[in-house]
């Protein structure tokens, strides 16, 4: 190893500068606390703040004697998509991190950002599993925690979604997903990765006003001029998470007072959970359930669970259908049981 070819392949370097100091620290303690000395995935987009991830992993691998994969992903979108993997896979090489690019076969020409992110969590969690290996970092950042609040306040979510993000938490393929950034800017992570790289990729859709996240980056930027600032949008999201920590308090106790697996599979809801619950928590408690048995990273629509909210307190209820299973009435329970392509309960 060449102390020459990277400023972080020399920790007191590195570290005695305040900037990169701040941030390195800040991720040390987080990764510390959730994956401790396990091997784990950093997710390497070839962007300033994933750049950022992939020097504070190098440096905390080589301090806490840990494996570290990083993973670039070619989404086949754009004509120049393999050279630019490439690039990024040779960017990764002044740090001495060697990564390996997973590339999605599937062509990819509908909702594309969304399903760019599906398949691409598909693929680095295939990797996970075949490896061995339960823990994924990203470069999520404070940034991308006020664009989702935006994307979400202009969709009509609720509580839920207008929630931030969590520091760790599981996917549906069961792998936990670390954001070590999330109360980093996007401006201090491109000055940690100017410091070490000399160049990075500058993404065309993150510009493209086809894109919702685009014109909603834009749209921040005026109302900031307006006084709608990033502090202010922050204390609303850290309020709006403490209301949804009281929620999901009550909804796990739902969940264990109101809800029953039987050795069949078979699901029993007390008829209860709708006349003594209020409709938020008995409304959370169903998506909840449907999304976790139907391994979906999505519950049904809202319209969909409050049809059957509505349905099953209804005396002439017998049968309702929602998210690929059936929910029957069976004296005092309602009975959940999986459906397939034939409408028959399996």
């Amino acid at each position: 190893m060449k102390p020459k070819s990277s400023n972080v392949q020399n920790h007191n370097s590195f570290l005695q500068n305040k900037l990169t100091s701040e941030i390195y620290l800040q991720f040390e303690k987080i990764v510390k606390k959730n994956i401790g000395s396990k091997s784990f995935v950093a997710c390497i987009s070839g962007g300033p703040d994933s750049l950022a991830l992939a020097a504070c992993s190098k440096i905390y691998s080589e301090k806490n004697h840990t494996n570290v994969f990083y993973l670039i992903v070619d989404h086949n979108i754009r004509a120049n998509s393999a050279l630019e993997a490439k690039r990024v896979q040779k960017n990764l090489l002044k740090i001495s991190a060697k990564a390996k690019i997973l590339t999605i076969k599937k062509i990819i020409s509908r909702s594309i950002q969304k399903n760019a992110r599906d398949h691409r969590y598909k693929i680095m969690s295939d990797f996970c599993k075949k490896n061995k290996i339960s823990y994924m970092l990203t470069a999520h950042h404070l940034d991308d925690q006020i664009e989702n609040f935006y994307i979400r306040l202009s969709r009509g979510s609720g509580l839920q979604g207008l929630s931030s993000m969590k520091i760790a938490e599981k996917n549906k393929e069961k792998i936990t997903i670390v954001r070590p950034f999330l109360s980093s800017s996007k401006k201090i992570l491109i000055q940690v990765a100017k410091k070490i790289f000399t160049t990075f990729i500058k993404d065309p859709s993150n510009t493209n006003d086809r894109f919702l996240r685009s014109r909603i980056r834009k749209l921040k930027s005026n109302l900031e001029k307006e006084g709608l600032d990033q502090t202010r949008i922050l204390k609303t999201i850290d309020n709006l998470n403490t209301a949804k920590e009281a929620i999901d308090f009550y909804v796990c106790y739902s969940e264990k007072k109101y809800i029953q697996t039987k050795l069949n599979n078979k699901i029993q809801i007390d008829l209860k959970l709708f006349q003594e619950q209020p409709s938020e928590i008995s409304y959370r408690v169903i998506a909840s359930l449907i999304k976790k048995k139907s391994k979906k990273d999505y519950p049904p629509r809202a319209k969909g669970i409050l049809n059957l909210m509505d349905s099953v307190q209804k005396k002439n209820f017998k049968r309702v259908t929602l998210g690929g299973f059936m929910f029957n009435l069976s004296g005092k329970k309602i009975i959940m049981t999986k459906e397939n392509r034939n409408n028959k309960e399996i």
